[in-house]
């Protein structure tokens, strides 16, 4: 009995030393055990990860932010140097200098850098256009007609010279093919730009288009003895660039202004349609099409009122069906499918529209041929960076209707679905479909009248 009560309490001071126990706690330790289990950290929890949330987002807005602010001055930096390089005398670094300054102004919007700048560098290029060679010359007149891009309504400011010498070397005949091509297309974007952000000054749009004229019409068919001139590829690249850069400047025209060139172009830009290069003869219909599409605003009846309609019309419908087999088959290809929508324009007074996304949340609508002709033009200027300018260029915005740039990083509202697109797609097809009816009707029934 004394053993057994020894070994009992042994057990029972082993259970208050205790450090486990099979019987359940009572409440006195469930509430110990719940002061001592850090009370603060439970409360504070949600709070304190909200907090840990929002500074680290903020943390990364402004190492995002300090990052773009690096790259900013590294642009800056890089532009400078170009800038600079334009003056040395080694013409090798003067030609990497304008190199660098066309991919930067190509491929980001610098409005406020140029801002400062914009009578250095112009005079800088213009020194480039003027004492250069040939390679020189082109990317310098190339540079300029970005800068009239980038500064908008400051390109007034600098317009004079840049057109006096733009015009001097594209009226030098001894001056390179390219070079005088360029020029033209550089003129073409000086002025244009120069009209949309002032007053149109008729006498100024006049004098530009009349020197490009002179170009161009040299391939027109002779009046003497009614034959075509022979094939002249140098005098060939500058007459596209002259004719692109007439039609642009021709959407920027009054009405009695655009009449006039009708009556007077037409039936010569006719002759192009007959020349053995592939890109003068597409040249030739745009202009075609655009006369008769600014025309046909002016006058509806402005077709039915012309003889050569009907020879016209023929000499596009074999144009856009042609399938010769020693013109190569891309080149053929392309002429079918630009004479396809020239046609249908002449013959029908019909425009194709075309749609050009810019991301996910815009989109540019060409629907006439004064927008296409502008489009292409600053294609042709800025390359790549046309979508970049689109989105942050406050006068192409403004130009083509895009309201105010939408920040970087914002996320459409509202997406339709699949067949939310389709369906709305079918019904402006159809109600253009009927409008263009319509519009045929009428046309067929004063014909037959």
């Amino acid at each position: 009995m004394p053993k057994n009560n020894k070994k009992r309490g042994a057990q029972r001071k082993g259970q208050g030393a205790g450090a486990t126990s099979s019987h359940p706690p009572t409440d006195e330790e469930n509430s110990t055990a719940g002061d001592n289990w850090s009370t603060a950290s439970v409360l504070s929890d949600s709070s304190s990860t909200y907090d840990g949330l929002t500074a680290e987002r903020e943390a990364g807005e402004d190492q995002q932010d300090g990052e773009d602010n690096v790259e900013q001055e590294n642009f800056e930096d890089r532009m400078c140097e170009c800038i600079e390089g334009l003056l040395v005398k080694s013409a090798p670094q003067r030609k990497k200098s304008l190199e660098g300054l066309k991919s930067g102004l190509c491929k980001k919007y610098c409005v406020d850098f140029l801002q400062k700048r914009k009578e250095t560098v112009a005079d800088s290029l213009l020194k480039c256009l003027k004492k250069g060679k040939a390679e020189e010359q082109s990317l310098a007149a190339r540079c300029l007609s970005l800068l009239a891009v980038q500064l908008g309504e400051e390109v007034s400011q600098v317009y004079s010279d840049v057109q006096t010498s733009l015009a001097t070397l594209l009226a030098d005949s001894s001056a390179h093919p390219h070079t005088r091509a360029q020029c033209a297309s550089t003129m073409g974007i000086f002025c244009f730009v120069n009209a949309i952000t002032n007053d149109d000054d008729v006498t100024e749009l006049s004098t530009r288009m009349g020197l490009m004229e002179a170009v161009f019409k040299t391939s027109y068919r002779n009046k003497a003895n009614g034959s075509l001139p022979p094939p002249n590829p140098q005098l060939t690249e500058i007459s596209i660039s002259c004719l692109d850069a007439w039609c642009l400047l021709l959407t920027r025209a009054p009405d009695y202004f655009i009449q006039d060139k009708a009556q007077s172009h037409i039936s010569l830009l006719g002759d192009l349609l007959q020349s053995s290069d592939t890109e003068l003869r597409i040249a030739a219909g745009e202009a075609i099409a655009l006369l008769f599409d600014l025309n046909r605003y002016i006058d509806e009846g402005f077709d039915e009122s012309r003889e050569d309609t009907d020879l016209l019309c023929d000499q596009l419908k074999t144009l856009s069906t042609e399938s010769t087999k020693h013109k190569a088959r891309n080149a053929l290809r392309q002429q079918r499918a630009r004479f396809r929508d020239i046609l249908q324009t002449v013959q029908d007074g019909v425009v194709e529209e075309v749609l050009v996304k810019m991301g996910s949340m815009e989109t540019l609508m060409l629907e006439d041929w004064s927008t296409k002709v502008q489009y292409n033009a600053f294609c042709s200027a800025l390359h790549s960076g046309i979508f970049v300018h689109l989105k942050e260029n406050l006068m192409l915005r403004d130009f083509f209707d895009l309201g105010a740039p939408i920040p970087s990083g914002t996320k459409p509202v509202h997406k339709m679905s699949k067949v939310q697109r389709k369906y709305y797609n079918s019904l402006a097809e159809k109600a253009r479909t009927q409008s263009r009816a319509k519009n045929r009707d009428k046309r067929s029934v004063v014909v037959g009248f």
